[in-house]
């Protein structure tokens, strides 16, 4: 089930020949079609052909044989033909001479009467080279370059969607266009509209890209690895000497089909949302890259090993061919419905959301996705076929492993953003308001190396590493700071992140907010008997205005107060 036919025994060569055949002849009246089986050819994805070739012993026999053959290749045959890989004579000059005798394998030079050195044939090194790749494929050097190929692809993809979490998601948290504010924008009308609807649409459309073309070389090859991985771990090899292979690969596989997966709901809608610019054909055009780069690194990566290990490309085209029986397609199709609709309308809802309040509070997504592909992996094939997914020995191993590697992993995501997913932990490093901002316009309070920082300060809060519980906050033991300080509104207003329109309005708030408050100062001090002829004298400390003056400094108000922020107080006061 699922397996190449070059691994297969030799009734099921003779399926896939058969299978072949009625392809190449365009006709459907076999036995093996009728019944649902399918001849998959070209699925070049490096977990695939990895898993295959690191777990089977196909390819270790077959460099071990040629590796004994190619000695015997390399000098003339019994019936005196040259050897397959026999050193051949060259012309040297290329100038005739009619006396010349040529011997031996170059007999047909003969007639042409040229000089030639039988010693520098230009396959001199062919005995040595070719033996050496056999020796490669016979030891499996060259299988397990091919296995950290793809955990090194893995790593890649994993580690860049995790970039674009903390660079594209959290470090913009609270900034976003709001959807009163898009409404009362004072630009085209058409446009912003085309943009709204590309950024609702965009990732359905990029469904549909996925299942029209090859699935070798995206997520959607997540069933064919699953069901080769489970074909494998069933026969004599996954049994036995190849176990242990068979747990690495149910960790990658988990990787593969299960956490980068999960990613994909959030991270499309950051990529929809980051990378837009409000131009419909240009932001089409920059996520359509960014959603066909991560999944074909895989078939990428089967294209390197290819071209790394000298494979022959009849050879590349022969072990990524899979025959495939009747429960695959049922397979397919459901692993289909599951992931896409999950994927779609959790992207749809966070495109959403992100214009009406940017939270961090958004991660609970992928660690809600990772269970969810977990639990039905594991359930639903078992659903649809019934007992051989839970075949003896090989069947728990890889139950066990998969869960494993999944829980562990989600552990690890909910350590290191800790302090994002579970509010005032880590007050007042991370204030309150940052989960819930009353307002867009306030400078993140993340600086500096905070992806790791902050990674380190949940571990300690939540071992009480620092003297400090893990609930300290929640029980009002801490200030968690749900209210934003006058400093935080007034950095985001003499910063590099506000626009024109922006800066303007945030001097107006502020300027509003400065008048509100030295107007209740002036009541509370009307009400001790403080008048205003009191606030305009000066005094020995420099008047109650010298004091208010320098209390809204040091609140957050230095901008404003330097210059002509006094005078605006003292015409206020007076």
């Amino acid at each position: 089930l699922g397996l190449p036919p070059a691994a297969r025994p030799q009734e099921a060569q003779k399926m896939a020949d058969e299978l072949k055949r009625d392809q190449v002849l365009g006709t459907s009246n076999s036995l093996l079609m009728k019944e649902g089986y399918v001849l998959r050819e070209g699925f070049k994805n490096i977990f695939t052909w990895a898993m295959w070739n690191s777990i089977s012993a196909y390819l270790k026999d077959f460099g071990y044989q040629q590796s004994l053959l190619v000695q015997y290749q390399a000098v003339s045959q019994d019936d005196g033909t040259p050897g397959t890989n026999q050193p051949q004579p060259v012309n040297v000059f290329g100038t005739p001479l009619p006396m010349a005798t040529v011997v031996g394998p170059a007999a047909a030079l003969k007639a042409s009467g040229a000089f030639v050195a039988p010693w520098l044939g230009c396959r001199c090194s062919w005995p040595c080279t070719q033996l050496c790749w056999f020796y490669l494929l016979g030891s499996q050097f060259l299988q397990w370059v091919a296995v950290v190929v793809a955990v090194l692809t893995i790593v890649f993809q994993v580690l860049l969607l995790e970039s674009m979490i903390v660079a594209n998601f959290l470090a913009e948290v609270p900034h976003t266009t709001t959807w009163y504010e898009w409404w009362t924008l004072d630009e085209p009308w058409l446009p912003r509209l085309i943009w709204l609807l590309g950024k609702v649409i965009v990732f359905w459309f990029m469904i549909g890209n996925a299942v029209n073309f090859d699935d070798s070389q995206s997520f959607l090859a997540s069933p064919e690895i699953r069901l080769l991985l489970r074909s494998l771990a069933n026969r004599f090899e996954g049994q036995t000497y190849a176990y242990c292979t068979v747990v690495l690969w149910t960790i990658i596989s988990e990787f593969a089909t299960v956490i980068v997966v999960s990613y994909f709901a959030l991270v499309s809608a950051i990529i929809i949302n980051v990378e837009s610019t409000g131009n419909a054909l240009g932001d089409a055009t920059i996520i359509f890259l960014i959603f066909d780069f991560i999944p074909e690194l895989d078939g990428w990566a089967m294209g390197l090993i290819a071209f790394a290990a000298c494979l022959p490309q009849d050879f590349v085209d022969q072990s990524s061919t899979y025959l495939q029986g009747p429960r695959c397609q049922v397979v397919y199709r459901t692993y289909r419905y599951v992931l896409f609709w999950w994927t779609g309308i959790w992207t749809t809802l966070l495109i959403l959301l992100f214009r009406y309040q940017m939270t961090p509070l958004y991660l609970w997504v992928v660690p809600a996705s990772f269970l969810y592909f977990l639990v039905l992996w594991q359930t639903w094939p078992y659903c649809l076929d019934g007992w051989p997914v839970c075949f003896p020995h090989g069947g728990p191993c890889i139950f066990w492993a998969a869960l494993g590697t999944t829980l562990l992993w989600t552990g690890f995501f909910i350590l290191r953003y800790g302090c994002f997913l579970f509010p005032c932990v880590c007050a007042p490093e991370v204030p309150g308001w940052f989960f819930f901002p009353p307002s867009n316009m306030l400078l993140s309070p993340l600086e500096g190396e905070w992806d790791t920082k902050y990674f380190y300060l949940f571990v300690e809060r939540l071992f009480g590493l620092g003297g400090r519980a893990f609930l300290d906050g929640l029980w009002g033991e801490v200030d968690c700071g749900w209210e934003p300080l006058e400093s935080d509104y007034e950095r985001f207003y003499h910063g590099d992140l506000q626009t024109p329109q922006q800066f303007q309005k945030g001097w107006e708030t502020r300027v509003a907010q400065l008048e509100g408050q030295v107007q209740v100062l002036t009541n509370v001090l009307a009400s001790l008997g403080l008048g205003a002829d009191g606030l305009a004298d000066g005094g020995s400390d420099g008047g109650a205005a010298g004091r208010m003056e320098a209390s809204l400094r040091d609140a957050g108000g230095r901008r404003l107060l330097l210059g002509g922020g006094a005078s605006l107080l003292n015409r206020t006061l007076i």
